[in-house]
């Protein structure tokens, strides 16, 4: 392996306001109220404004495309085991699985679709990195996540390729836009704690200064939480601080609103570098993995988000919005092996991030690099022990600006919008023998970023898409186009392998045109039909612009890019709500890395081609005034239609050669929901099942193939499947009001994650030993267990 709800009319449940602007006018309506008081005529004409806001909200149910919705009340039903990412699990076709209680170590797919391939918007502007062009990387800002569960009330899934106005940054499969929390209309306070498996706490509060009449309708809302769990793997501890403040401030009679939002999150704690190997895990428990004093991979992120934003309403035909962001990342990553496995006889992989597994006795007479003069072998007696230690340092930051513009004309939706943003990152790696360890530029610096080097990127993207009703509007025809250009440079201040070791930038610039067509026609009142067109593209990861050890290809890939059709019919009643469409995504020029160690040339490429296919059903029944059953269920054939070198597994670690044919790895074919819901007055209740398909694993080709290409290439194994799984989560909780001084309630919940305590594998493959990047030994299987039964008690007061 190689690494680089109750009783009213049935919503959508895909249900989404067509703008954002929108909802924010409908919240600051009610506290116009006060203010419209002053003549009947501007009272009428909020009305008229509200109203057709309200139909364009019902006119959603024709979105020409699969789209799936988290509510907040079912964002907050869920336990503190949970994450951003494993709550989309609950949608179609996403598989999502973690290392830890939390945002530890996420890994999604959507359709087959990696998360590194996905966009993610916080409020309309790109949560992303731009430099990766995606989110997920190996050993990347892992631990802890842009915004947390807590912060949001609100989740869009959009797979394949979304309308162009949700589409985000940089997407070949998939767009996931979150809403952060608003404040709210009534002053509150709530006081959090939470208590569960594997020394589980969490604990916080939430204030919302309702409507502040004497500040013309401000609106202002704070929330801090921190969170420790050890984790239910050994030696995987981790801590969470969430912080979010915002603001909404209404004008024009509520017409039009400033909204802000600053959002600090920080996340420390271990993870594993890589899956255990299943002969330990079955001698020492499922949950085994070494003591931090003999194997240890640790990070520390802080993420800093700000938006401020304006929407004006101009008249009854065109909205005007705009945000201006930041967003800020810091993250340090050390790792250390003891040298005692660090040997070519050790039969396990212990450590993918000891230095020497991966480079071999560097330093001293070995050093083949410029600017390295450590010697770890005269430091610390041999070069395995003066390699055992790693640690990198990375920073970004970003700022950038949304314009929107919504016109509304008789029988046309037009919208005018764009993302321009630029983002800068840095970053630095040292080898030593401890994790105490100097951080001295042309001694242990092995990288040239160590030197202070530099990526940076530019975005200029802008899109238009219009909504077009015809025949007595049961046709809508929804056509879009998005241009993007993108500029990157990487900045080198020392090059490693060349004399005189001059330093280098190597930059590109790229532009893509993605058009979207959607198309939808009403067959009556209840039921659609729709069908859409679009294309997405991802641009190369800066990490791509970075010379070999004999050089590379200078020109740095182009855009990897997706067709994506897609075809469906909604039925959308009083009662019953059903879905069921089809998606067709053809994949190509994706990204292709490979340094031939005959030549030390470096080569990158966009030559791969991938496929995903499949149908999507699902569906939601009222039964009665207070129950409700709700289920979906995918089908996903992904496969590769050519042969390249590629990172073949979802968790990014793996690097190796796929060939035409195979399907791709850690993708199941079959993912399905099920629950049970109950609400009445002030308890509400939930069951939600589970069900995970079985999935394709990978296996390493042995060291010995002729061609240097393949040699201990990481390659999916149709004849070995992970086995499918099962699970199942209940939920309840209910307020007792108090109203006893200022406390007005108590609110009481208990969480069951994994009721039947199933153990499974979510990740499984086999490897060989690396051992200075050479495979040693004979390969072994290792894999990822799932989460056992976790159990969590909450309890919250609200305070006047």
């Amino acid at each position: 392996m190689r690494h680089r709800a109750h009783t009213r009319p049935l919503q959508h449940p895909s249900f989404r306001p067509l703008f954002l602007m929108v909802i924010a006018c409908q919240a600051a309506l009610p506290q116009a109220a006060w203010a419209t008081t002053k003549t009947h005529r501007k009272v009428v004409k909020i009305e008229a404004v509200k109203k057709r806001y309200e139909k364009m909200e019902m006119g959603e149910h024709n979105i020409p495309s699969d789209m799936s919705v988290l509510t907040k009340k079912q964002i907050r039903a869920q336990s503190s085991s949970q994450s951003i990412y494993s709550i989309l699990k609950q949608t179609p076709s996403v598989n999502e699985y973690q290392q830890n209680v939390g945002p530890g170590t996420p890994v999604l797919t959507i359709r087959g679709v990696r998360m590194s391939q996905l966009a993610q918007t916080l409020d309309g502007i790109p949560m992303i990195s731009l430099l990766s062009g995606g989110e997920g990387a190996y050993l990347n800002n892992n631990i802890g996540s842009v915004v947390s569960k807590g912060q949001i009330e609100g989740v869009q899934v959009y797979p394949g390729v979304a309308p162009p106005d949700r589409q985000g940054f940089a997407t070949v499969g998939g767009t996931i836009a979150y809403h952060t929390l608003q404040p709210s209309v009534k002053r509150s306070a709530d006081l959090l704690t939470r208590i569960g498996s594997f020394n589980t706490t969490e604990y916080g509060i939430e204030a919302n200064s309702g409507t502040l009449k004497s500040a013309g309708g401000l609106r202002l809302i704070m929330r801090l939480t921190h969170t420790h769990t050890a984790g239910y793997i050994e030696n995987t501890p981790a801590r969470y601080t969430d912080f979010l403040f915002s603001a909404v401030k209404p004008y024009d009679y509520g017409l039009s609103q400033l909204t802000g939002t600053l959002i600090y999150n920080r996340g420390t704690g271990y993870l594993i570098s890589s899956p255990l190997p299943v002969a330990q895990l079955n001698k020492y428990g499922l949950f085994y993995n070494y003591p931090l004093s003999e194997a240890s991979t640790h990070e520390t992120n802080n993420f800093i988000t700000a938006i401020v934003g304006d929407r004006t309403y101009i008249n009854r035909h065109l909205l005007v919005g705009v945000k201006l962001f930041y967003k800020g990342r810091n993250s340090t990553g050390s790792a250390y092996t003891n040298p005692q496995y660090i040997n070519g006889s050790y039969p396990y992989q212990v450590n993918f991030n000891a230095p020497y597994f991966g480079f071999g006795p560097v330093g001293g007479p070995n050093n083949p690099n410029n600017g390295f003069s450590y010697d770890p072998a005269a430091v610390f007696g041999s070069y395995q022990a003066g390699e055992a230690a790693d640690r990198t340092n990375q920073t970004s930051t970003t700022i950038g600006i949304t314009p929107k513009v919504n016109l509304f004309l008789p029988y046309n939706d037009i919208t005018i919008g764009g993302l321009f943003a630029h983002e800068r990152g840095h970053g630095t790696q040292y080898f030593y023998g401890t994790l105490a360890m100097p951080e001295i530029n042309g001694y242990n610096s092995y990288t040239g970023a160590g030197w202070g080097g530099y990526g940076y990127r530019t975005v200029y993207s802008g899109y238009i898409q219009d909504k077009i009703g015809l025949l007595h509007k049961t046709l809508h025809v929804e056509p879009g186009i998005t241009v993007t250009e993108v500029h990157s440079r990487q900045y080198q201040p020392i090059n490693l392998y060349a004399a005189p070791d001059y330093p280098y930038t190597l930059a590109n610039s790229d532009r893509a045109i993605l058009p979207y067509l959607g198309l939808s026609y009403d067959i009556t009142r209840k039921i659609v039909a729709y069908a859409s067109y679009g294309k997405g593209a991802r641009f190369a990861p800066i990490a791509d612009y970075v010379l070999g050890p004999s050089g590379s290809s200078t020109h740095a890939p182009g855009a990897e890019t997706v067709n994506a059709y897609e075809a469906g019919m909604r039925y959308v009643g009083r009662r019953l709500y059903l879905n069921l469409d089809g998606f067709l995504q053809n994949m190509s020029k994706m990204f292709s890395f490979y340094i031939n160690y005959t030549t030390g040339f470096a080569q990158y490429e966009n030559i791969g081609k991938e496929r995903m296919e499949g149908a999507e059903f699902s569906g939601k029944y009222l039964l009665t005034r207070h129950w409700a059953v709700s289920g979906n269920a995918s089908y996903t054939r992904a496969r590769y239609l050519n042969g390249f070198a590629a990172t073949d597994t979802p968790f990014e670690g793996q690097f190796g050669y796929v060939f035409p044919g195979d399907p791709l790895a850690a993708v199941p074919n079959w993912l399905a929901n099920l629950g049970l819901s109950y609400r009445k007055d002030r308890f509400q209740g939930d069951i939600i099942g589970q069900y995970t398909g079985s999935q394709v694993t990978t296996y390493d080709l042995p060291p010995t193939e002729s061609n240097p290409q393949l040699q201990d290439a990481t390659t999916p194994n149709p004849g070995n499947r992970l086995a499918g799984y099962f699970v199942l989560n209940v939920g309840a909780s209910y307020r007792i009001p108090i109203h006893q001084g200022v406390l007005r309630s108590l609110k009481v919940a208990l969480n069951i994650d994994n009721l039947l305590n199933n153990h499974y594998y979510v990740h499984y493959y086999q490897v060989y030993k690396e051992y200075g990047f050479a495979a040693v030994g004979q390969p072994y299987d290792s894999a990822y267990p799932g989460e056992p039964r976790f159990i969590e008690i909450s309890l919250s007061g609200r305070f006047a």
